[in-house]
C-alpha cells in the first residue's frame, strides 16, 4: 500500500507541503501551456495585419499563472479526496508521482478548502477581465473540474463521459487564453477543439492502465466497461481524428502522428500501457516546447519583414 500524505495539525509549513504535494507541481505547466496555445491562435487571427499590442497584458499573464497551481489544486486535489478508497489499492501512487499519492482522509478538509479558494481566484481574475466569454469558459472550467470527481455528478465513473470530460477540461483551459485575447467563441479554431480529443484519448489509456484496480473497488470507467484493450483503441481513435482533422505535416501534426502510434503499442500488450500513458504525457510536453519555438520564430521572421517593408 503506498504511503499517505500526513497533515500534522497545527504546522502550517505542514499544510503547505500537503497542498503542494497534492496539487501535483509536474502537472503545474498544463493549465498555462494550454491557455498559452489559446493566446497565440487569438493572436493568429490578425493575419495579414500588425498584431496589436495587449492592453491587458498583466491580467492575461495573472490569468495564465492562475491555471498552474490554483487550477491544479482543484483538478487533481478533489480528484484524490475522492479517490481515497481506489487510492489505497492503487500501487502507482506515489508522494512524488505524476500519478498522484494517497491523500489521507485527516487532510480532505483541508484539501477541499483550498480547492474552494483556488477557484474563488480563478474566477476572480477572469471578472477583472470584464470579458463575458472568458467569464463564462472560467465558470465551465471550474464547475467541470469539481463535478469530474465530486458527487453527485462524479463525471469520472460514467464510462466514455469520464474520458470526454476530460478533454472538454482541456478545451476550456485553452478558450479561457482565447478569450482573453480577444478570441470569439463563435470562431474557435479547430486546433483547439482537437487538443480535447487528444487528452481524451490519453486520459482512456490512463484508465486502462488502471483497469484493474478500479474494478476491484467497484469503479465504472471506460476501461472497466469497454475493457483495457476497448479503452487503448478509444485512444487510438481519438489521435486518429486529431490527426484527420489537422491534415497537415506540421508541429502538430507530428506530435498527432507520434502518440497515435505510442499508443497503439499496448494494443498488443496491454502491459505496456503505463509505459505509453508516461511516453504521451512526457511526450506532450516537449513537443508543446518545440510548437511554441516554431511559433516565436514564425512571429520574429515576419515582425522583421515588416520593419522591412516600413524601412523601404
Amino acid at each position: 500500500m503506498p504511503m499517505d500524505l500526513v497533515l500534522q495539525s497545527g504546522s502550517g509549513l505542514d499544510v503547505l507541503k500537503t497542498i503542494i504535494k497534492v496539487s501535483r507541481p509536474a502537472g503545474w505547466c498544463f493549465g498555462p501551456t494550454l491557455y498559452a496555445i489559446g493566446v497565440v491562435h487569438a493572436v493568429g487571427n490578425f493575419k495579414g495585419r500588425v498584431i496589436p499590442r495587449a492592453r491587458n497584458a498583466p491580467l492575461v499573464f495573472l490569468q495564465l499563472l492562475s491555471l498552474s497551481f490554483p487550477l491544479a489544486l482543484v483538478v487533481f486535489g478533489v480528484n484524490d479526496v475522492y479517490d481515497y478508497d481506489t487510492d489505497v489499492h492503487n500501487p502507482r501512487k506515489g508522494a512524488d508521482s505524476l500519478e498522484g499519492a494517497v491523500l489521507s482522509p485527516s487532510c480532505h478538509t483541508t484539501v477541499l478548502l483550498g480547492a474552494s479558494l483556488a477557484t474563488a481566484l480563478i474566477l476572480s481574475i477572469s471578472a477583472a477581465t470584464r470579458s463575458l466569454a472568458n467569464l463564462l469558459v472560467s465558470c465551465s472550467l471550474v464547475f467541470l473540474s469539481w463535478t469530474y470527481s465530486a458527487p453527485p455528478l462524479r463525471l469520472k465513473e460514467r464510462p466514455v463521459l469520464d474520458s470526454l470530460s476530460n478533454g472538454t477540461i482541456v478545451v476550456l483551459a485553452y478558450l479561457s487564453g482565447y478569450t482573453a485575447r480577444g478570441g470569439s467563441l463563435r470562431r474557435v479554431p479547430t486546433g483547439g477543439l482537437v487538443l480535447g480529443l487528444c487528452t481524451a484519448g490519453v486520459h482512456a489509456l490512463g484508465a486502462a492502465v488502471d483497469a484493474e484496480v478500479d474494478a476491484t473497488a467497484g469503479q465504472r470507467t471506460i476501461a472497466t466497461a469497454l475493457g483495457p484493450r476497448g479503452a487503448i483503441a478509444f485512444g487510438a481513435l481519438s489521435y486518429l481524428a486529431a490527426l484527420c482533422a489537422e491534415r497537415r505535416f506540421s508541429v502538430f501534426g507530428v506530435y498527432l502522428l507520434g502518440g497515435l502510434l505510442v499508443i497503439l503499442v499496448p494494443l498488443f500488450g496491454v502491459e505496456r500501457a503505463h509505459l505509453a500513458f508516461r511516453a504521451v504525457v512526457y511526450g506532450t510536453v516537449g513537443m508543446s516546447a518545440v510548437w511554441f519555438a516554431e511559433k516565436a520564430m514564425s512571429w520574429r521572421g515576419r515582425r522583421n519583414y515588416e520593419t522591412d517593408v516600413r524601412t523601404r
